[in-house]
């Protein structure tokens, strides 16, 4: 049974690679993503494949570059740590969190428009 596991793992299935895509969209790192149960390979493959199926680790934070003052950074790289998730994908998660609630992003900016 385990050798058959094995097998399995080693193919790429679309299960896989959709589920690569999606936690590359997520802005998980490679080790965390080879260590996800379905991905289930080395930090290595994880970049061969990306690059295989034309998706990028770089191209999802490089879009999402945003300057911010050292302590705010600080803040938002902690927040993302705790949730293991980089930077910008922080960012990003926490902007369509705001972007869901029109009257929350009113509150949150309280300048009387």
């Amino acid at each position: 049974m385990t050798v058959a596991t094995e097998i399995h793992k080693s193919r790429w299935t679309g299960e896989r690679i959709a589920r690569l895509g999606f936690l590359l969209g997520l802005g998980w790192e490679a080790k965390r993503i080879a260590e996800d149960p379905i991905i289930s390979s080395t930090p290595n493959n994880v970049h061969r494949q990306a690059q295989r199926f034309g998706l990028a680790f770089r191209a999802a934070a490089a879009a999402m570059s945003v300057r911010l003052p050292p302590e705010a950074n600080s803040y938002f790289e902690a927040a993302a740590a705790k949730r293991s998730l980089t930077r910008e994908s922080m960012i990003k998660l926490l902007l369509l969190e705001v972007a869901s609630e029109p009257s929350l992003l009113d509150n949150i900016l309280d300048d009387g428009v």
